[in-house]
C-alpha cells in the first residue's frame, strides 16, 4: 500500500520546485518557454493532451482562428493593419490563413454537385424557345470547338464523334492541338488536373499582385503590399467558398443568389480594405483599383492560359 504521507510530501515538493522547460531547462513563466519557444506539455502526455496539442498546432485553434476570421470578414484591411503595426500573436499567420482559405475553396469546388438547369425545369419554368435550322456550313474549327465543349460538359461522345474531332484536330494549329486533344480524349482528367494546378498558379500570382499594388502606392516597403495581397485573396477565397457551399443545397436559385452576393461584395470589400490600409479618398481609391484590376486581369489571364497549356501537354 502506498504511503499517503510520503506521496503528499512528494507532491508538495514538486509544486514548490519551479517548472522548467523539458527541452532547454529554462525556468517556465508561462505556457511557452521564453528561451526556445517550446510548449509546456508533460514528458509523457495523455491522449487528450496530445490531441489538443495537434489541433492547436495544425489549426491554430486557441482563439486565434475565431479572432482572425472575425477581423478578416467584418473589418476589411484590419488584419493587414494589425500585422504592420506588430500586433500579430492574436492572429494566425497570413500564409496559413491564405492556404486554409484556398484549400477550403478548391475542395468545395472539386466536390460540389452539378446543379445546371435543364430546360428551366429546376426553377419550374417552361422554356419555349424554338430553334430554327441553321443551314450555314459548319467550319472545321466550329465543329471541333462544339465537340470539345460537349466533352468538357461531361456529355458522352460517340466513337464516331471522337474520331472525327481527332481527325480535325490534326489539321489545327500545332500550339492548340494538345489542349483540344486532352479536352476530347480525357475531359475528366483534364478538368481534374486544372483544379489541382490552379492553386499553385494563383499562389504564384500573389507576389505579382503585390508588385502591381506597389506601382500605385509608392513609398511603402514591398512586404506591406504582400501582407495586403495575402489577406485580400484569403477573403476572396472564403467569399467564393460560400457560393460553392450553397450549391450543396441543390437549389439553383439559392446558389445563384449566394454567388451573386459574394461576387458583388468582393469589390466593395476590396475598396474598404484599400482605404483602411493605404488611406486616400474614395474617388482616388477607386481610380487606383481600376488600374490595379486592369493590370492584374491581364496577368491572371496570361497565367491561366499558360496553366491550361501546361496541363494539356503534361503527361
Amino acid at each position: 500500500m502506498v504511503n499517503k504521507h510520503l506521496l503528499r510530501e512528494r507532491l508538495q515538493l514538486a509544486e514548490a520546485r519551479p517548472a522548467t522547460c523539458l527541452n532547454c531547462g529554462a525556468v517556465l513563466t508561462g505556457p511557452f518557454c521564453s528561451e526556445c519557444g517550446q510548449r509546456d506539455i508533460p514528458a509523457y502526455p495523455s491522449v487528450r493532451e496530445l490531441a489538443m496539442d495537434a489541433v492547436s498546432e495544425f489549426s491554430g485553434w486557441d482563439g486565434r482562428v475565431a479572432t482572425t476570421l472575425e477581423a478578416l470578414i467584418r473589418r476589411p484591411g484590419l488584419l493587414t493593419h494589425e500585422f504592420l503595426e506588430g500586433r500579430r500573436v492574436r492572429y494566425i499567420s497570413p500564409l496559413r490563413l491564405y492556404l486554409t482559405a484556398s484549400l477550403v475553396y478548391f475542395v468545395l469546388a472539386a466536390s460540389v454537385p452539378d446543379i445546371r438547369l435543364e430546360s428551366g425545369k429546376s426553377l419550374g419554368l417552361q422554356v419555349g424557345v424554338t430553334k430554327t435550322a441553321d443551314t450555314r456550313p459548319v467550319s472545321r474549327a466550329e465543329r471541333v470547338g462544339e465537340t470539345a465543349t460537349k466533352s468538357m460538359q461531361q456529355e458522352t461522345l460517340t466513337q464516331a464523334e471522337k474520331d472525327a474531332a481527332l481527325k480535325d484536330i490534326a489539321r489545327a494549329p500545332a500550339v492548340i492541338q494538345p489542349l483540344l486533344r486532352r479536352a476530347i480524349s480525357d475531359p475528366g482528367g483534364f478538368k481534374r488536373r486544372i483544379l489541382e494546378t490552379m492553386p499553385r498558379m494563383l499562389f504564384a500570382l500573389l507576389p505579382i499582385f503585390a508588385g502591381i499594388v506597389a506601382l500605385f502606392y509608392r513609398g511603402r516597403k514591398y512586404p506591406e503590399h504582400l501582407y495586403f495581397a495575402i489577406h485580400l485573396h484569403a477573403f476572396i477565397f472564403l467569399a467564393l467558398a460560400v457560393g460553392q457551399l450553397l450549391k450543396f443545397t441543390k437549389m439553383p436559385v439559392i446558389a445563384a443568389i449566394g454567388s451573386l452576393i459574394a461576387v458583388c461584395w468582393i469589390p466593395i470589400y476590396a475598396t474598404l480594405a484599400f482605404q483602411r490600409v493605404y488611406g486616400g479618398s474614395l474617388a482616388k481609391t477607386l481610380t487606383k483599383e481600376v488600374g490595379i484590376g486592369f493590370l492584374y486581369s491581364i496577368t491572371a489571364a496570361v497565367g491561366f492560359i499558360v496553366t491550361i497549356y501546361w496541363v494539356s501537354i503534361a503527361t
